[in-house]
């Protein structure tokens, strides 16, 4: 049963992290007490060394007070990230829209009858 749900959250929190732009990254303040004593790097520098954190980390006993608080921090930091991805995305896909509405209207000149062309 733990290797089925270590699997399942391996799977949805490597979906998160899908984006290679984003390592290296420091664990939360909250969490270097607890990744120096479970032995975790504090600088995670790939999905593998991530995969392995967060198993490990949601592994751990909420019964700790630091694994609670480590858990709290990484899911601030995990909905900080999302929410920069999509402003970003937003901001990319408004870039790349082009509008008819933001462009002045003209109306085509006519020549004035008698005027050579």
């Amino acid at each position: 049963m733990r290797l089925m749900t270590a699997a399942a959250l391996t799977f949805a929190f490597s979906t998160l992290a899908s984006a290679e732009g984003m390592y290296p990254v420091s664990v939360p303040q909250e969490c270097v007490e607890l990744a120096n004593r479970e032995g975790v790097p504090t600088v995670i520098e790939n999905r593998y060394q991530a995969m392995k954190a967060k198993v490990k980390l949601y592994r751990l006993s909420t019964r700790d007070p630091m694994v609670r608080e480590c858990r709290q921090a990484v899911d601030r930091m995990r909905a900080a990230m999302q929410e920069q991805t999509a402003s970003t995305k937003e901001h990319t896909a408004s870039k790349s829209t082009f509008s008819l509405s933001s462009s002045p209207t003209s109306k085509p000149q006519t020549p004035a009858m008698g005027t050579p062309q």
